[in-house]
């Protein structure tokens, strides 16, 4: 009798265990693939789950499947095949690399699609059921604080990007025509296509006689920033100017930024629209780009730079 009850007791135990995992298993699935990690990626997937929440998404009634590529865009692709062989609910591709990515894998399928801190936003015109946010950076307003910074307009400006990141060589662009209103400003842009050579393109440019380097909005190279990029430009002396907050606060002097936070929340809260029954198609698109500038006091002193009273920063040394 006592082995028939032990067993009726572990067959019991198994059900309720089986019915656990069914339960969980049956959670819809909200996918996030983040193309790599550094401060503007991680504070846009912070707003992405900010975004979900303040709308009203509870999230314990999901399964949120949360990859990050490494700055790798085949893995990117990899991974979104997968979310969307999953059936996922709404996937969330942060930064261009990883919202292609997904929006390619999702493309022919029901699958809905929310880009994150696209640049660009006309690479994904393309394609449909999709909707997303857009981080457009103001170089007018980085160029104001980069001569405020630096004391004069007549400088060469080193810049680098990603060969794997559509929307860079439109920034170089940008950036380029706003240079042209400074006399004597001049732009030297190089294309990296191996994170690998960052350290020689960056060497290459100083040797070219840069008096300062300006980031773009570039995943790739922004990535390398604090390892490989700013050890080089210390040693000899070159200010960085950032294209964010967060670049800043890890040692470029200053920056004309956008939040980030702002640009994952506006993603998220189109997720929980989509989630809530709304079509992606439905849902206009969140273009993020007015600026506050910051400076970092204690690389200003380092590199023998004096805070401008020309314009309005905040310290985040």
């Amino acid at each position: 009798m006592k082995t028939i009850k032990r067993l009726l007791a572990v067959l019991a135990a198994a059900a309720l265990l089986a019915g656990l995992c069914s339960c969980n298993a049956s959670k819809p699935v909200i996918g996030i693939i983040q193309f790599g990690s550094h401060g503007s990626l991680n504070n846009c997937y912070d707003g992405v789950i900010a975004g979900l929440e303040e709308a009203g998404i509870n999230l314990e009634d999901y399964t949120i499947e949360y990859v990050n590529s490494n700055f790798d865009s085949t893995v990117s692709q990899s991974q979104a095949q997968t979310l969307v062989n999953k059936q996922a609910k709404v996937i969330i591709g942060i930064a261009t690399p990883s919202a292609v990515a997904v929006a390619t894998a999702a493309a022919d399928t029901d699958v809905p699609v929310v880009y994150c801190a696209v640049t660009d936003a006309a690479v994904m015109e393309n394609y449909e059921n999709l909707t997303g946010s857009s981080d457009i950076p103001n170089f007018e307003k980085q160029l104001e604080v980069v001569t405020a910074f630096m004391g004069r307009t007549d400088l060469t400006i080193g810049v680098m990007y990603s060969t794997d990141e559509s929307s860079s060589p439109v920034q170089v662009s940008s950036l380029k025509e706003a240079a042209a209103a400074y006399e004597g400003m001049t732009v030297l842009d190089s294309a990296v296509a191996d994170i690998n050579t960052i350290d020689s393109k960056t060497n290459e440019l100083i040797a070219s006689g840069v008096d300062c380097f300006v980031n773009l909005l570039d995943n790739t190279i922004v990535g390398k920033l604090e390892s490989n990029i700013l050890p080089i430009t210390n040693e000899n002396k070159i200010p960085v100017f950032g294209s964010e907050i967060e670049q800043v606060k890890v040692g470029c002097v200053a920056s004309a930024s956008i939040e980030y936070l702002d640009v994952g929340a506006a993603a998220g809260k189109a997720a929980a629209e989509i989630l809530n029954g709304k079509s992606a198609d439905e849902i206009p698109v969140s273009t993020i780009t007015d600026p506050d500038n910051y400076y970092n006091s204690t690389v200003c002193a380092e590199l023998g730079l004096t805070v401008p009273t020309t314009i309005t920063a905040t310290d985040v040394a």
